[in-house]
């Protein structure tokens, strides 16, 4: 069974299976995505436009954070189970989470972080993380 059943609400949720799923992305033609970033008073927005159609899996967050979707139809998966949202929504992101996301609509999505880095590279070492090993150790 592909991982990509994680889309329709079907298997194992774990992060081990997320790690899978980011694997058979990664496997697939990639299309171009760019980041936005945008600091401001101790916030950092990062901020990215996600083509209809197209898989994406993001980083682990190492915060509590603010999500909001602007616009679109996206499918998320989380270790914790799949969730749709449409249209204009906002939620809170927990420490460790990591997400894989199928856009079912041209979909617009801003993550808000505390930090008081002034630099994307300084910024993302502070809130994101590739490597669960090195999330737990920085707990």
């Amino acid at each position: 069974m592909s991982n990509l059943t994680l889309f329709g609400g079907e298997g194992d949720y774990s992060k081990e299976a997320l790690i899978a799923l980011e694997q058979e992305i990664l496997a697939m033609p990639q299309i171009p995505l760019v980041n936005k970033h945008y600091f401001a008073n101790g916030i950092y927005a990062r901020e990215l436009l996600m083509p209809a159609g197209s898989c994406v899996t993001g980083k682990i967050h190492k915060q509590e954070h603010i999500c909001t979707i602007s616009y679109g139809d996206v499918t998320v998966v989380t270790d914790e189970g799949t969730e749709r949202y449409t249209g204009h929504s906002t939620f809170i992101g927990k420490p460790g989470s990591k997400r894989a996301l199928y856009m079912h609509e041209d979909t617009m999505w801003t993550a808000y972080h505390r930090t008081d880095k002034t630099t994307v590279e300084e910024a993302e070492a502070e809130v994101v993380t590739n490597d669960y090993q090195l999330y737990l150790e920085g707990k």
